[in-house]
């Protein structure tokens, strides 16, 4: 047989920091590009509140033993309450980071479950102006939503929340999205 080379590799995932990643890839790429940058913007919302759950889902059972049994239960904003609830973390829904998470909640829930709306508008507009609103689409409130500035701020309130909720877990302060550990090793094999 002749020589080859055996290679072995080993990671451990954190979905959590993987849809971190692309939430914020996606945010760039809206930046980047303005043309069609309100679907990106849209998109890394979605991930963030998906890295978000995800997080929890990580999260939860340093919190709480019976998270395995428990957490396809609960709604996220449900999940958020309870690891909240057991830290000793008050949530005030009114100020931030807890109102933009409470808004992004409610926009991945609108995507989600979403249905069919029938919209209508009436406006009135000066004469010299009516062309531009005449062709500006009426909008969801979750269409009204995804914006860049929306996805920045709600960014930076998820990291807040995780950092907090991280801190009082125990855990080492810092980053919560933090990718998992990898190995990858290679060794030339000579058979005889």
């Amino acid at each position: 047989m002749p020589p080859h080379v055996e290679i072995k590799k080993e990671r451990s995932v954190r979905i959590d920091a993987e849809l971190w990643h692309t939430s914020y890839c996606l945010l760039k790429a809206g930046q980047e590009n303005e043309l069609g940058s309100t679907h990106q913007f849209r998109a890394s919302l979605i991930f963030t509140a998906f890295a978000f759950e995800a997080y929890l889902n990580h999260i939860g059972p340093a919190v709480i033993k019976s998270w395995p049994e428990i957490e396809r239960k609960l709604a996220p904003h449900e999940k958020l309450s309870l690891v909240c609830e057991r830290l000793s973390i008050t949530i005030d829904w009114s100020s931030r980071p807890w109102q933009s998470i409470k808004q992004l909640l409610r926009f991945r829930n609108s995507v989600a479950h979403g249905r069919g709306e029938q919209l209508k508008e009436t406006s009135r507009e000066p004469v010299q102006h009516y062309q531009r609103s005449l062709y500006e689409l009426p909008l969801t409130e979750w269409e009204k939503y995804a914006s860049e500035k929306t996805a920045l701020r709600t960014r930076e309130d998820v990291q807040q929340a995780s950092e907090l909720i991280q801190t009082k877990c125990g855990k080492s302060s810092g980053f919560p999205f933090m990718h998992g550990m990898q190995f990858v090793s290679a060794s030339y094999k000579q058979e005889n």
